[in-house]
């Protein structure tokens, strides 16, 4: 008589594959650990404006002013204080080039220090274009008052104004 050998190799396969089926199926179910998220998206890339403010927030009030001059963190040449009864916003002056049509502010606030910076986009159109600087005003609304809060220049680290 033959005694076949298939059931006792299979017996054991499945012996020396079940914690490895059994750990595979816990971390596919995240049991007895914290829960993941996974994208296949890339992580979206910080803009030079934030991670300046970032680096102001940490360095603050010893800041030095940024290498160069970009379209997307342009220095402020002035900001006024905000019109009383309405302190969520203030209005700031941008400097940007003639053909530069587009243009505006970003901000970013905290506790103590409200972080702006000019930023411009060239217009596609102008076939002709000087090198002069043309200042406009904007207005930067802010999430709450400025209250006691400094208003700081990302491009050139200076304080613009004492809230």
């Amino acid at each position: 008589m033959r005694r076949s050998t298939t059931g006792t190799t299979r017996r054991k396969a499945a012996l020396v594959l079940a914690p490895a089926m059994v750990a595979v199926a816990l971390s596919a179910t995240a049991c007895g650990g914290s829960e993941q998220t996974v994208s296949s998206e890339p992580p979206e890339k910080q803009t030079r404006f934030e991670k300046r403010a970032a680096q102001i927030e940490q360095e603050w009030p010893k800041v030095d002013k940024t290498e160069g001059r970009h379209r997307d963190m342009l220095p402020l040449e002035a900001a006024q204080p905000p019109v009383k009864g309405k302190d969520d916003s203030l209005t700031v002056t941008v400097g940007h080039g003639g053909c530069e049509t587009k243009y505006g502010a970003h901000v970013r606030e905290t506790d103590k220090l409200v972080i702006v910076s000019g930023w411009s986009k060239k217009d596609k159109k102008a076939d002709f274009c000087t090198k002069q600087i043309v200042t406009d005003k904007t207005k930067v609304e802010l999430k709450s008052e400025l209250g006691e809060r400094t208003v700081v220049d990302a491009a050139t680290g200076k304080k613009l104004l004492k809230g």
